[in-house]
Order: C-alpha cells, then sequence, then structure tokens
C-alpha cells in the first residue's frame, strides 16, 4: 500500500510537470474564428480582426467578435465561457456560437444545444440577459448560465457602445453568486458539530444518519454539487471558479481532510450516503477474504493515477470524468456512465459502500492525505466492511469504533 501511494505520488507530479511543459512548448491551437464566422454571420464576408475591442465588422454593419476578447475575467464554473457573437447594426443578436469552455458536460450539455442557444438570437444588447428572466435556467448549471448570459451582455454592450455607437443601458455591477454555498456551509458547520459531539458519547450517533440522509436532497440534488476529483484537476489546471459555491465546497473539504481525514466521505458524500442506506438493507453480505479486500481496495489509487496522468497531459478535465455520482446527480451519462451507477449502487446490496472501497478517486485522495490515528480501532458493523486496525486511509471517521479521548 505505501509503495502504492508513493508511485501515484510520483506518477501524479512528473504528469503534472509534463503537463505543464508540453503547454510551454507545445501550446494548445486556439479555435480558428474566421471558420465559425461562417456560422455566426452565413454569407457574410469579413475583412481581417480590428482591435480596440477586438472585433471583425463586414461592410454591412454586422460586428463578430469573441466575448472573451472583450470580458475575459467573466468566469463560469470552471473557467471562461468563449463566445463567438454576432450582432446586427441595430444591437440585436443575430448568431451565436460556444467556441470554448471547461465546465463539466454532464451539467451542461444542454447549454450547449442549438436549440438553447437559438433562444438568444434576435435579443437586444439592452435586454437584461438574467437568468429565469429573459434568460432560460438551466437546474443545476446555475452558475454557468449566469456566467454566459453576464459575457454575452458585458461584451455586446461594449461592442455596441464602442464599434456601432448604439446608446447602451448603464447598471451597476450585480454579484449573482446565489445562496448555494451558504447552505453548503451550514451543512457542513453542522457536520463538524455532530463529528465532534459522537466522539464524546455514542449516545449520539444517530446525528451521523441525519447528516447523511441530508446530504441527499441537499449536496445531491438541490446544489447538485458533490465534491469531486473535477474540483481537484481544475485546480491543479489553474482553472479555479469564482463560484462561492466552488470555493465553499473546496476549502470545507481540505479543512475536514485536516480535521478528520475522510470525513466528507462519512458524512457529507451524497453518493456514499446512497450507498450506506442501500447496504442497510436486509441482504445477506459476501464474506470477501481480507487479502481479497485489500487487493481491490488498491483499485482506486490506480484508477485516480491513470485519471491524473490522462487529464494533466491532455489538459482536458472530461477525460478524467469516470465519477458515478457525477452522473447521478447531474442526471446526464451516457449508457456506461448510467451502468457504471446502477451496478455501483446495486452492488452495496452484497459489499458495503462498494463505490468508496474500490473505485472512488475522492476516497483514494483523501484517504492518502488523512494523519494516522489509532484510536479507530474498526468493528465488526463498520460501514466500510474494514478490518481490525485498519489503515487509517480506509477509515470514514462514523465513529462508531472511536477509542479516544474525545
Amino acid at each position: 500500500m505505501k509503495n502504492l501511494k508513493i508511485i501515484l505520488l510520483i506518477t501524479v507530479i512528473a504528469s503534472a510537470i509534463a503537463g505543464y511543459s508540453m503547454q510551454v512548448f507545445l501550446p494548445e491551437k486556439k479555435a480558428d474564428e474566421r471558420i465559425y464566422l461562417k456560422e455566426v454571420a452565413p454569407g457574410i464576408g469579413f475583412p481581417e480582426k480590428k482591435t480596440n475591442p477586438p472585433h471583425y465588422q463586414s461592410g454591412e454593419g454586422i460586428a463578430a467578435f469573441n466575448t472573451y476578447d472583450i470580458v475575459p475575467s467573466v468566469r463560469g464554473y470552471a473557467g471562461p465561457i468563449k463566445i463567438l457573437l454576432a450582432l446586427s447594426p441595430d444591437g440585436k443578436i443575430t448568431g451565436i456560437k460556444i467556441l470554448e469552455h471547461k465546465e463539466t458536460k454532464n451539467y451542461v450539455h444542454y447549454m450547449e444545444s442549438a436549440g438553447y442557444l437559438q433562444k438568444f438570437l434576435g435579443k437586444s444588447v439592452n435586454d437584461p440577459f438574467e437568468a429565469d428572466k429573459d434568460v432560460d435556467a438551466i437546474s443545476r448549471a446555475t452558475v454557468s448560465v449566469e456566467a454566459m448570459a453576464k459575457t454575452i451582455k458585458e461584451s455586446s454592450r461594449i461592442v455596441a457602445a464602442d464599434v456601432l455607437k448604439i446608446p447602451v443601458k448603464s447598471e451597476e455591477a450585480k454579484k449573482a453568486h446565489g445562496t448555494g454555498w451558504i447552505t453548503y456551509l451550514l451543512l457542513f458547520s453542522l457536520v463538524i458539530v455532530f463529528y465532534f459531539v459522537t466522539r464524546k458519547s455514542k449516545k449520539f450517533l444517530r446525528a451521523r444518519d441525519i447528516s447523511l440522509i441530508l446530504s441527499i436532497p441537499v449536496i445531491g440534488l438541490y446544489l447538485s454539487s458533490p465534491f469531486s476529483i473535477l474540483h481537484v484537476f481544475n485546480l491543479v489546471l489553474l482553472r479555479p471558479s469564482s463560484s462561492r459555491l466552488w470555493l465553499s465546497i473546496l476549502a470545507s473539504t481540505i479543512i475536514s481532510i485536516i480535521i478528520a481525514g475522510r470525513l466528507y466521505c462519512g458524512w457529507l458524500c451524497p453518493f456514499g450516503a446512497l450507498s450506506e442506506l442501500i447496504g442497510r438493507l436486509p441482504f445477506k453480505k459476501w464474506l470477501i477474504p481480507v487479502e481479497t479486500d485489500d487487493r481491490w481496495r488498491d483499485l482506486k489509487y490506480i484508477l485516480l493515477g491513470a485519471a491524473a496522468f490522462v487529464v494533466f497531459i491532455s489538459k482536458r478535465v472530461e477525460f478524467g470524468n469516470y465519477e458515478a455520482y457525477v452522473t447521478l446527480f447531474s442526471f446526464h451519462g451516457n449508457y456506461l456512465a448510467w451502468s457504471l451507477v446502477v451496478i455501483t449502487l446495486l452492488a452495496n446490496l452484497k459489499v458495503e459502500r462498494f463505490w468508496c472501497r474500490y473505485l472512488c478517486p475522492v476516497a483514494a485522495l483523501t484517504g492518502m492525505l488523512s494523519r494516522k490515528d489509532t484510536a479507530y480501532p474498526s468493528r465488526n458493523d463498520c460501514p466500510m466492511g474494514n478490518k481490525p486496525m485498519p489503515l487509517i486511509s480506509e477509515c470514514i471517521r462514523c465513529n462508531r469504533c472511536y477509542k479516544g479521548r474525545g
């Protein structure tokens, strides 16, 4: 196990260094805007790109531009959303094409569809561009939709004013952070209190059940933001989000690792909660030999290493997305992804926390970062099916077996 973790660490560091080196010496090719000009303005010819602000302008007065050139500071959940827009001489959107984004495709697949983008056609630069008002909101992609609407509104108004010489509305900046991050931090704070209370007295162990049950509707369904290895990949690739929810999830998970290792897995993860609750149904569990179980638990580290290597070399976060909970709580995935969700959930009827034990990349990462603590010797009703005196990396800190001083 120790050697495997060392190999994993070396793999992650080496692939990250290799990825950054490739980015320096073999920079990623940018999308050729001139190719897509034909899509946003069919039949219109454009001369060379002009500056101040960067744009193309046809003899008919059509202005086309990359929104990122105009307002590069606007970011979605995982970075800027670059859009090619075409404006008519009177300030109406006549063409739209998403050039590039780093959002998780499971959550924004509808935002990329032609049907959704067409709803922006004909809108004036002076329209409000607000989700749930004149822009359709997308459940589970609120941050991305708000970022898209904001980048379209702000960039189009700048081009309209500076290029088309159209009077535009001036508005006070609105902070569209929402309250989801507050909900998440309140639940996290409650969990921290529960955690320390249950260390003091086993009488309060039911508090963890409350936390598990709450995590499914709150983090899984309402916020649709379980902590994902994709958060880590985006952070390492220097693609942090400006979303307060993203920052809150990342910061609270780091704090939880420092306080109690895999506390997130045992108290807050909605997929882990669902897995454990399914595992409590009265089905006889398989008796897996300890040696076999240990070998299979190593698989999650191998998968994490492989995913990190592919992501850091390719700079494509979506290549590392094999997490069943992303598919489940985004309500989107292909047949293979949904098959993985069904299999891993049903497997809990025979093996406690099947996904958490053998496959989860978050379990692998948080387990590697867990500090040694001998106060968790395990016991026969361990929700992870841990053997006596398990590796601390396999302990989700449910506090059932805790033998410390509180």
